[in-house]
C-alpha cells in the first residue's frame, strides 16, 4: 500500500522542522491515481501516454509526460517551496539527457526540480535542484531509490537552505537561492526539453508555497 498520508505528513515535517517556518499551504495536489487533475487548485495537467490504474500512473520512459499550464499561482517568487512526492521504479537513470525527471518547472534559469540521478555507486539518488535570482544550486542524498519499493521524495527551499527527505531523513545545505520568478508550463515525468523520461511509477505528487 502506498503512503500518501506519509507523503503529506512528510512534507509538514519539513517545513515545521526548520525554526520560523510556518506551515506552507498546499498550492497544487496531483493524486495521478486516475488522471493528471489538481485536486486542489485546478491546475490540471494534460498527460501523454501515461497509464493510471487506479492507484498511480506509469511512466514508461519514452513518450509519456504531464504537462501543466503556466499559472500565477504555481511561480512560487520569493516564498519557500515544498514539493512532495511519491515514487516506485526498478529502473536506472543516465546522465545528460538520461536521468529522471519527476517534476520541473520552467524556464531552466527559474525553476524547481525533483529528479533521480545516479552519483557514483549510489545509482538512482533523489536530488532537488532550484534556480533562483541569487544562487543555482542542488542538494542530493540517500540510497539508490530503484529497488522496487516506495519511496517519498521531499524537496523544500527556504529563504537561507534548501533540504531533500528520503523516507523520512532529511539532509540541508545551508545557501541563498532567492526568488524563484517561474513563467511557464510544468512537467511532470520529463524534462522541459523532451528528455530525461522517467520510467517507472508517480503518485501523490503536490507543490506547497509559504
Amino acid at each position: 500500500m502506498k503512503r500518501v498520508t506519509v507523503a503529506l505528513f512528510l512534507a509538514v515535517v519539513a517545513i515545521g522542522a526548520l525554526p520560523g517556518v510556518a506551515h506552507a499551504a498546499v498550492i497544487s495536489t496531483w493524486p495521478l491515481a486516475t488522471d493528471a487533475a489538481d485536486t486542489t487548485d485546478g491546475n490540471n495537467g494534460a498527460a501523454q501516454n501515461v497509464v493510471f490504474d487506479g492507484n498511480d500512473a506509469a511512466f514508461n520512459g519514452v513518450n509519456t509526460r504531464i504537462t501543466v499550464p503556466f499559472a500565477a499561482n504555481l511561480v512560487p517568487g520569493s516564498a519557500d517551496v515544498t514539493t512532495s512526492v511519491e515514487i516506485n521504479t526498478t529502473h536506472q537513470p543516465g546522465t545528460g539527457n538520461f536521468d529522471f525527471d519527476l517534476i520541473r518547472s520552467e524556464p531552466t534559469k527559474n525553476m524547481y526540480k525533483v529528479e533521480l540521478f545516479p552519483h557514483g555507486a549510489i545509482k538512482a539518488q533523489a536530488q532537488c535542484i532550484f534556480h533562483g535570482s541569487q544562487a543555482n544550486t542542488n542538494v542530493h542524498a540517500g540510497p539508490s531509490l530503484n529497488d522496487g519499493r516506495w519511496h517519498t521524495i521531499v524537496c523544500h527551499k527556504s529563504a537561507n537552505s534548501i533540504s531533500v527527505t528520503v523516507d523520512g531523513t532529511t539532509f540541508t545545505q545551508a545557501v541563498t537561492v532567492g526568488a524563484l520568478k517561474t513563467g511557464k508550463q510544468a512537467f511532470i515525468g520529463v524534462g522541459s526539453n523532451g528528455v530525461d523520461y522517467y520510467n517507472g511509477q508517480l503518485d501523490a505528487l503536490t507543490v506547497e508555497f509559504n
